[in-house]
């Protein structure tokens, strides 16, 4: 029997026409916001049919239920796609929220590109086209101690395309403990079945010897070998060395591609971490091509290099695949911004991602003490702040083993409205995304930004409004 309320479903020009809708459709934006309507209705009816939402008593509270949708879609659509988040997990380089915090400076220079013309591909001092990102790319080479350097637009268009230069569509040698698989539906053997080369596994997932490669190496091949940085093998475990396999090549004639993972610049083992081959020392132990990625250790925007000899790269930008993968103007513009910043500092370069990882534990202890007498006095009943020590991770795929230690702003309360704070903060202006446990509700120092302690105010002050919103209204 059909439901008598679906009769009661305002057309779609009746909407329209309402002085409320048509305000917001107006010229030509009534062609997409009569798209909206339309979809609008369709999902109420299929609400009203699945029978899972409280139902309208007539067409007259349909009706508003419908232009409530209307008014919320249209909101959305004209509010920008992301929202700014303050990452409070401890995760410093979080793959879902971003990645890497550019600079201050890349924030200006990307800026700055989008807002006008810039010599992108147009040489200035001779009036005639120019190549794209030459003086970013070597910047890039110089830091690396590298001979040329190519930018991309991510590390997996970067390995793809070294892979499918050097073998041209050849055997491809690769140990299986190091086909990976990372975030999302990237896996590392699907991209390469995409260069259309035959991948040759060597080895076992925990043992692949010198021996392994040597065998596979019959007939001729390239070889790849990728850094294992988001996981560990541990136990009875044997793995080839990046000099020993790039001897090895030398020898049997094979070329030699790494990716380098996060690709680091800055010696990691500063900051207290265990040492981090650099990008040099990488090119120094003999790969013909190195990659990496440009917003994980290296701390700036999402962009894939690709480091060798100067007739390898000139190859590579040759390559007809290259175009599709190339970046933007202001993508070259951040990433110019991140490179200076590594060529001007004398220690560690003004860049976020190192910044967070160095800064002093005590810096952090401070901060959280500050926030938690500030804030106490205003947080429900019931609730208490305080300061713990805790371990934060670096992310992003890197340091996979490795804990840092750091410290929270740790409230503890009420099970309900721990677990209902920690909603509203997701979803509250401005957002933040903290840590949950047995112990409490946590905000990480360790990874949100001196300039942000103030939103971080701001953000649990939202939240408890809402909760308290929500008890008067269970109370009435």
């Amino acid at each position: 029997m059909s439901d008598p309320l679906l009769r009661e479903l305002p057309p779609v020009g009746a909407l329209l026409d309402h002085p409320e809708i048509a305000a917001l459709a107006r010229g030509r934006r009534r062609i997409w916001v009569t798209r909206v309507v339309q979809q609008a209705v369709e999902d109420l009816r299929r609400d009203l049919a699945r029978g899972d939402q409280p139902r309208p008593a007539g067409r007259p509270e349909l009706e508003a239920a419908a232009r409530a949708r209307i008014r919320a879609a249209i909101a959305r659509l004209l509010a920008p796609a992301s929202r700014r988040v303050i990452n409070a997990t401890g995760v410093v380089v979080h793959t879902n929220l971003g990645r890497s915090r550019w600079p201050a400076r890349a924030v200006e220079w990307a800026a700055a590109a989008a807002a006008g013309n810039s010599d992108l591909e147009y040489v200035l001092e001779t009036g005639q086209r120019g190549h794209r990102g030459r003086q970013v790319e070597a910047k890039v080479a110089l830091l690396a101690g590298s001979e040329d350097a190519l930018v991309v637009n991510n590390n997996a268009a970067a390995v793809w395309l070294a892979v499918r230069h050097l073998s041209r569509g050849g055997r491809v040698v690769l140990s299986r403990g190091e086909i990976v698989a990372i975030g999302g539906s990237f896996r590392l053997d699907e991209i390469l079945g995409e260069t259309h080369c035959e991948l040759v596994e060597v080895g076992t997932t925990n043992r692949t010897t010198l021996a392994d490669y040597e065998a596979a190496l019959t007939g001729g091949a390239t070889v790849l070998k990728v850094h294992r940085s988001n996981f560990k093998v541990t136990g009875f475990t044997a793995e080839v060395g990046l000099a020993d396999l790039a001897a090895l090549c030398r020898r049997r004639g094979a070329r030699l591609v790494y990716d380098a993972g996060s690709g680091a610049l800055y010696p990691f083992a500063d900051l207290g971490l265990p040492p981090e081959p650099t990008l040099d020392q990488d090119l120094a132990a003999g790969a013909d091509l190195v990659t990496c990625s440009g917003d994980k250790l290296l701390g700036g925007c999402q962009a894939g290099l690709v480091l060798g000899a100067r007739d390898e790269i000139a190859a590579l930008r040759r390559h007809p695949m290259r175009r599709a993968f190339r970046v933007d103007k202001t993508t070259l513009a951040a990433l110019d911004a991140v490179l200076t910043l590594y060529l001007e500092a004398e220690d560690i370069p003004e860049v976020p991602t190192l910044e967070h990882l160095a800064r002093p534990l005590g810096d952090l202890e401070a901060a959280a003490a500050a926030l938690a007498a500030e804030l106490q006095p205003e947080a429900p009943p019931g609730w208490s702040a305080r300061t713990a020590a805790a371990t934060a991770t670096v992310g992003g795929g890197s340091f996979s083993e490795v804990e840092v230690p750091t410290r929270l702003l740790l409230w503890t309360g009420p099970r309900e409205e721990l677990e209902a704070v920690h909603q509203y903060l997701r979803t509250g202006e401005p957002a933040l995304v903290g840590r949950i446990s047995q112990d409490g509700l946590g905000v990480d120092l360790r990874t949100v930004a001196p300039a942000e302690y103030p939103l971080v105010g701001s953000a649990l002050r939202g939240a408890w409004r809402r909760l308290r919103g929500e008890r008067r209204g269970s109370e009435t």
